[in-house]
């Protein structure tokens, strides 16, 4: 679903995405670098986890 609104949008944009894996702060970091996008943040609050993305 990310990967999906990611390819929608604007180089520059940045993107919201919420997850409640713990994995994700592994898995988004790396598929971001493969797909040449930059993590801006990543954190957690309780259960849910926030990432910022930009798209590149």
């Amino acid at each position: 679903m990310t990967r999906d609104t990611i390819a929608a949008m604007a180089r520059g944009q940045v993107l919201e995405v919420l997850a409640d894996d713990p994995m994700v702060f592994l898995d988004l970091p790396a598929w971001c670098h493969d797909a040449g996008h930059e993590v801006l943040s990543m954190e957690q609050r309780r259960d849910v986890i926030t990432s910022l993305i930009r798209v590149g």
